[in-house]
């Protein structure tokens, strides 16, 4: 029950600024405060052994969503004709590289030292372009979400936020609203699957390690995304 309660109020917690207190203790949320998404941005959390988070876990998961959402500034980002003829291999082996970092991270924990760099810095992007070019993409590992948005733009693979729907298994999407900045570009995850108006992503940094998330596919939390 409470983790059907929290993944209700995953979207509302996120846009009104509620806190962790309030986001668990209410049962629910009047008409007036509903968000105007009717599905929340997280759909589900799952742990290294593939059990969904729930209690003190998927609290503090459900924070460190609010906290960079809230930091989040406008941004006006170019939409680029995407390249829709990857190679399935390509986007197979990606998924599979990716699924297999499941549940590693820092260590020690709260350093952003990991395996995927040696820089000790912020490492979801590192994290997306290890696996891209473990997988042979040719792409520099970044640091930057937006940097991995742009390499796109240059290639021809990028899509802004009105193609979503380009989005397949293999890509990464963009989290914020435009890649300029670290307040506007804010994270990044790779696709596993898209299933009609969600999307399931791998990603980096997520609580300090590698997470498997289930999101609603939406243009409030992604401003793009990125074939390899």
């Amino acid at each position: 029950m409470e983790s059907s309660v929290l993944l209700r109020l995953g979207r509302g917690f996120a846009i009104v600024g509620m806190s962790a207190a309030v986001a668990v203790s209410s049962v629910s949320v009047p008409a007036s405060a509903a968000p105007v998404d009717p599905a929340p941005a997280v759909l589900e959390v799952l742990d290294e052994h593939g059990a969904p988070l729930v209690g003190a876990e998927l609290r503090e998961f459900l924070e460190e969503e609010a906290a960079r959402t809230a930091g989040t500034e406008p941004d006006v980002s170019d939409d680029t004709s995407a390249d829709d003829l990857n190679a399935m291999a390509l986007k197979d082996n990606i998924v599979k590289i990716a699924n297999a970092e499941k549940g590693n991270g820092e260590k020690p924990n709260g350093s952003n030292c990991t395996k995927y760099s040696k820089m000790c810095v912020a490492w979801c992007a590192l994290f997306a372009t290890w696996v891209w070019r473990k997988a042979g993409v040719g792409i520099p590992q970044y640091p930057f979400t937006g940097d991995v948005y742009k390499w796109g733009q240059r290639k021809g693979k990028s899509y802004g936020k009105a193609n979503l729907k380009k989005a397949t298994k293999g890509d990464v999407l963009l989290f914020g609203t435009g890649p300029s900045s670290t307040k506007t570009s804010t994270h990044i995850g790779i696709v596993k699957s898209v299933s009609g108006s969600s999307v399931t992503l791998i990603e980096g940094n997520s609580k300090n390690k590698v997470r498997q998330v289930k999101r609603t596919l939406s243009s409030r939390t992604f401003y793009g995304g990125s074939h390899p």
